[in-house]
Parts: structure tokens; sequence; C-alpha cells
């Protein structure tokens, strides 16, 4: 047995560098495919609706307006002129009638994508839209949803991250799609990968990958990603709520920080807040009175600001402010917090030398998230603790694993957490899975050491209540008065399937800051 714990131990570490290494920094590499036929599996152009090739997409709802997204192929790859196009909103799928029409025009400069802020539209409401051509060539009918007025007594988000297309099948968007109860979709970051890994080849392309290194590779990419017929089918039928995290930008290339951002602007359907400032994506949404998100961005400022002085900020001064002043003006009953990478602590403490040595500060296994600022993470928990704030939820990306945490800054100080019932946290976090990015299993992780490996994760963790390592897929909230509940749906990414697992369930209820123990093993 102590030779299995060591070498499940040895694994874990091994997992870990790896998991890193795929998921922070820059790589400066070229990537080339195997040669094959033009493009793998499952990866075609919509050429039935040319010249809209790369679909339609929603997103950034409020009650009266959401954007509407498409971009349409020039027939001549070198004309420069501006292209028009009429859009029309309808109440029904048929288009019939259309109670909303208009002209809009793509522009070279924007990639020819174009995007229509609609407004003076009915809240909580399901509306179908579509583009045409002056020559009448129509796009796919998209789905585009309103957020809800204060009547609204419950919604379903589900929360996706870290989408590789060289790695897998994007089954999981497949499923979102697919499915009526969900009625919106939050990315978390990684929409997009600026380099393929080279430990993940499973649906490479003939031609070679390179690293995004300008502003054609970035939009080469975008549309490369759209190729993808499942991806696709999520953006028709869901509206998005998206921000970015390291891999979709190259903020942290010299000279090169605003050509990422722009296109994740050009292929994204997103406002820009602050137009004279396109770095911050930062924003919030209202679900009526029944609960508010709070997209913050914890990638683009972190560490670049001190809060006090040699203490560095998280968020920024700025953005800091901001969410602490939204958080306690806010009169709805929950608190979601869109977060690119992991807030509460994955403590290493108690693990071998060997690990805690060599792995993020000695204390916790990555050190490069909040795990890294806790004093700054403090100030936020105290925060909520201060002004008696309940019901807060945190829901992240970036790790490409499930965690479900109760937050608090002394996990192991029995005074002021107890892990068998909670008490003591300020709130709780989930963390997903990836859509199809590497974690354990493809780290090179017997399967069978994985279960002992979440064990000993879990009890180096006791605010953890549950965790897994190995699978990809999304999670689902579902908010109503009584309570917020978590779901976590697994899918295949070694080849193309219409099945999906259920995971586990997790309920938080309300005005209790912890989850409760009692884990749901059916779907709700």
């Amino acid at each position: 047995m102590k030779i299995l714990v060591r070498f499940a131990l040895l694994n874990l570490f091994l997992s870990i560098q790896i998991l890193a290494f795929a998921g922070k920094g820059k790589h400066n590499h070229t990537v080339t495919a195997k040669v094959k036929t033009q493009y793998p599996d499952n990866i075609f152009v919509d050429s039935i609706y040319a010249p809209f090739i790369y679909g339609v997409a929603s997103g950034d709802p409020l009650k009266d307006r959401v954007i509407i997204w498409t971009r349409v192929e020039p027939s001549d790859p070198t004309d420069i002129n501006p292209i028009t196009l009429k859009w029309q909103i309808s109440n029904d799928s048929s288009m019939l009638p259309v109670i909303q029409s208009g002209e809009a025009i793509a522009y070279r400069k924007d990639d020819f994508t174009c995007k229509v802020d609609v407004d003076n539209l009915e809240a909580g409401h399901r509306y179908f839209y579509r583009f045409a051509t002056n020559g009448r060539k129509v796009s796919q009918t998209g789905i585009a949803n309103t957020l809800p007025d204060d009547s609204v007594s419950h919604f379903k988000l589900a929360v996706v991250s870290c989408s590789s297309i060289w790695a897998g099948y994007f089954n999981a968007y497949r499923r979102i799609a697919e499915r009526k109860d969900i009625d919106f979709v939050v990315h978390l970051g990684d929409y997009v990968y600026d380099y393929a890994d080279s430990k993940q080849q499973n649906r490479m392309p003939a031609e070679t990958v390179v690293d995004c290194a300008s502003l054609d590779d970035w939009r080469h990419r975008h549309k490369y990603y759209l190729m993808d017929p499942d991806l696709r089918a999520a953006r028709q039928n869901k509206t998005w709520i998206a921000e970015w995290d390291n891999h979709d930008t190259n903020v942290e290339a010299p000279g090169k920080q605003s050509e990422g951002i722009q296109a994740f602007y050009e292929y994204l359907p997103i406002r820009m807040p602050d137009t004279s400032h396109p770095e911050k994506v930062y924003r919030k949404f209202q679900f009526g009175q029944l609960a508010d998100l709070n997209m913050i961005d914890m990638y683009m400022f972190r560490a670049k600001e001190e809060y006090a002085a040699g203490k560095k900020s998280v968020l920024g001064n700025e953005q800091d402010a901001w969410l602490k002043n939204n958080l306690k003006t806010s009169a709805t009953q929950w608190h979601l917090l869109g977060n690119q990478e992991m807030m509460t602590d994955w403590l290493s403490e108690g693990a071998p030398k060997f690990i805690t040595k060599k792995r993020g500060n000695g204390h916790v296994f990555d050190s490069g998230n909040w795990n890294g600022f806790p004093e700054d993470r403090q100030r936020l928990y105290d925060f909520i603790d201060t002004n008696h704030l309940k019901n807060i939820v945190v829901l992240t990306g970036d790790i490409h694993m499930s965690f479900v945490m109760d937050m608090t800054g002394s996990p192991k100080d029995k005074t002021k957490y107890n892990h068998k019932t909670g008490e003591g946290a300020v709130g709780v976090e989930l963390t997903g899975p990836s859509i199809s990015r590497i974690n354990m299993k493809e780290a090179g992780v017997p399967g069978g050491l994985i279960p002992m490996i979440q064990s000993l994760s879990r009890g180096w963790n006791p605010h953890h209540i549950w965790c897994q390592f190995s699978k990809h897929g999304y999670f689902t909230i579902d908010v109503n008065k009584e309570r917020a509940l978590a779901e976590f749906w697994y899918s295949k990414i070694n080849k193309k399937t219409s099945k999906e697992n259920f995971g586990k369930g997790f309920t938080v209820k309300n005005g209790i800051s912890h989850w409760e123990r009692k884990k749901n093993n059916k779907p709700n």
C-alpha cells in the first residue's frame, strides 16, 4: 500500500507539473501536424449558408437588449470594400412576423465580422434572428435571450472553459446546444488556444499550426475554431457571456497586447465595456432581483498594482473597488462571480517535500492564481464577512479539473472553520472541467491511481468537498430563491459521441455560506 501511495504522489507531482506547463505561459514553438487530409474529422465550414460560413451568435444580454453576431466571407478575399447586411428579429423560429430589422455593415478593419446591439426588446424573452446579404443569401437562424426582469424566480447557466480544438472533440458544446433547460452560457476563458500542445494532437489539420504572433494569426485561429460545427451550434442556440484568459490573448508579449484582444472582441458576441480601454473586460449582469453576475478579470491586472506598500493586488485597484461596490450595493439575493482562475486555496501542505519544494510557494500547488495572493484574497473575504454578505458563489475555469470548495482563508484552523459543517466559510466556489484541454488522464497518470490522488488532495484540503481530476465537460448552476444547485456533466473527447454522463450535484442553500455536505448522485 505504501508503494502505491508513493507512486500516486509521484504521479500527482508530475501531472501537476504538466498541467501547469499546459495551462500557463506563452510557448514560442510551431507544431507541424501529421500528414492527413486537409482537415480532421468534424471540421468544416457551414457552406450551405455561405457566405455566413462561420455561423451566428448572440451574447452580453441585458433586460432590453442583446448582441447578435456573424461574419460574412467576402467573395473576393482581396476586396477591401465594406459589405452591407440586413438583420431581422422575430418571436418565432419561422422568422414570421419580423418584429425588428435593420442594416449593418461588415468592415475589412473588423475582418468582416458584424455585431448589432439590438435594443427595445422585452425582458426575459427568447428571440430568433438572422442575417442576409443584399443578394438575399441568408444565415442560419439563431436564438437570443434577454435577461429577466424582477419577476424571475429561476434560471440556469452552463459554465465552460478551456477548449482546445486539437485536444479532442467538442462534444460538450453540442450537448449544451441541445439542452432546453440552459438559459445562458458563461465562458470563463481559454476559448481559443494560442498554440497547439505537442502532447495533445488528437484532431490536427494538415496545415502547420503556429503560435499566434500577429492579428492575422489570431483571426485565423478564431475562424478555424468556428469550423467546428459543435461550437457553432452552442453559439447559435445559446446566448453567451464570455471573457478571456491567458490563451485567448498575447497580453504578455511586449508590443502585442492589443492583437489578441482585438480578435476576441471581433469574434465573440460581447460589448466593449470601455472603448477607451479595451483591456477592461470586467462587467456586470443582473437576473432581476434573484441574482447578479460579476464577470471579473484577474488575468489582465494580476500583480500589476499595489493596494498597499509592497502588497500586490489581484484585480487592480479600480476593478477591486468596482467589484466591492457592486457587492455592497447589490439588492439581489445571489451574487455570482465569473472568475478565470482558482480563488480558494489548493493546499500542498502535508504532501511530501519533493512536491511542496518544487510546486507553488511551498504551501499551495499553484501560486499563479489567487492562491499566490493570500493577503489580497483575505481582504475580499473580510469584506464579504464584515458587510454580512451572503450567497456568494464563485464560478471558476482554467484548472481543467472539477473542484467543489468552501471559501475560507483558514481551512485548517478549527477555531475559524469547521470542515465537517462548513461553518466559518464566507462563500462557495466551483471550478469546472475543461471542454477538452489536458487533465490528469492525458498527463499520463494511470487511471487506477486517480481516485487515490483525489483522496489525498481532499485530505490535504479539508475545505474541498469534492474533486474530479480526469473528466471533461462543463457544469451548470441552477438558481432559485431557496438554493443554488451545481451539477457536473462529462463527455468523452477522444471520439464524437452523443452521450454525456452526470457526475455529481451540490447544493448551497439561501443564506448559508457553505455547501451542503450531502451530494446529489442523480441530476435534478
